[in-house]
């Protein structure tokens, strides 16, 4: 309040002075202000620099009033552009970090950033998705703008801990939240009150420790992926399978090529023509107009690995494909949506 006292009574001060000059001048036969309003407009072409020339006080007292509207009129005019200038970069401020929030929709969301943090995010992007982070350090923000710059990335600077913060990132219509800590049990305390605050939420944690993996899933985190029992799998495979090995971590990577192949799942809309179809036919189909494999399905929220004959499709259900690049954007053409949505 003690602020807008002071602007208060500055701006008194700078009306008062605007009229005094009235005053004086129109008391002079030699005058040309000589009123009250052309003393305003003599204040206002000297506040705005412009310098018309058609006012001006002659009388002694008159310039030295004068002056006092000159010397007030920069005060007025500087803290007028300082606080534009401050009330701007604060915006900017504000919208760099986050602070106004994004409307995306169908979305993924990742806490937490390092390195491992940024190959998952290149992945998602590749796949042409939106991926919306969230960082408690300001130069996190600055870096992840300069790795991934474009309207599909936006960045939070928060509190992990504020769930309100949450909101802003728009997670009740993401696709799916992985929280990327180094620490198991860092990462289990706040997917707890993550859960709590949003229950809906699709949350995917990686964990150091597999012995602490059934924890995760007791404490209602659906996928959990454990890196070293990943990685020992992949190393094994690579030991006594080479080809094998190579081939799969070729296929679980995102393609960027027209020639790279990658594993897909699409869903199957209510109007898809597949919809209803036995599994059999849907296999020949995409694989003689498509050159894709179908390898597996999910109903219900099971998988269904190389279903037998048989096996009819519903809407709602996904399909597992292996297709390459060039084949994506008419996959997605037939499906009506994009991979993984």
């Amino acid at each position: 309040m003690k602020k807008w006292k002071y602007y208060i009574l500055a701006s008194l001060a700078y009306i008062g002075v605007i009229c005094l000059i009235g005053v004086v001048e129109k008391q002079s036969p030699d005058a040309n202000i000589k009123s009250i309003s052309d003393a305003f407009w003599y204040a206002i072409v000297t506040l705005t620099t412009v310098g018309y020339g058609d006012f001006y006080p002659v009388t002694p007292i008159g310039k030295v009033v004068g002056l006092i509207v000159i010397i007030g009129s920069i005060g007025v005019l500087g803290y007028v552009i300082g606080e534009i200038t401050s009330k701007f970069n604060q915006y900017m401020e504000k919208k760099k970090y986050g602070f106004w929030g994004t409307d995306f929709d169908g979305h993924y969301i990742i806490i937490g950033w390092n390195s491992f943090g940024r190959q998952v995010a290149e992945q998602i992007f590749n796949s042409g998705h939106k991926v919306a982070f969230v960082v408690n350090s300001k130069a996190d923000v600055d870096l992840i703008k300069d790795v991934f710059p474009g309207d599909n990335c936006f960045c939070l600077f928060a509190d992990y801990y504020n769930m309100e913060a949450y909101d802003k990132v728009n997670i009740k219509k993401s696709k799916g939240v992985y929280v990327n800590f180094e620490e198991d049990t860092k990462t289990l305390v706040f997917v707890l009150n993550l859960k709590k605050a949003y229950p809906n939420s699709n949350i995917v944690v990686t964990c150091i420790n597999p012995e602490l993996k059934d924890t995760f899933v007791n404490a209602g985190i659906r996928y959990v992926i454990s890196q070293s029992e990943v990685a020992s799998r992949l190393v094994a495979s690579y030991i006594f399978e080479p080809f094998v090995a190579s081939y799969t971590e070729d296929l679980i990577t995102t393609s960027i090529s027209g020639f790279d192949s990658d594993i897909q799942q699409y869903r199957i809309l209510k109007d898809n023509k597949l919809a209803g179809a036995e599994y059999m036919d849907a296999f020949h189909e995409l694989k003689e107009k498509f050159n894709a494999v179908a390898i597996g399905m999910v109903s219900h929220g099971k998988i269904i690995k190389n279903p037998s004959k048989g096996q009819m499709i519903s809407a709602g259900d996904y399909l597992i494909l292996i297709s390459d690049g060039n084949t994506k954007p008419k996959l997605e053409t037939i499906f009506g949506v994009k991979e993984g949505e």
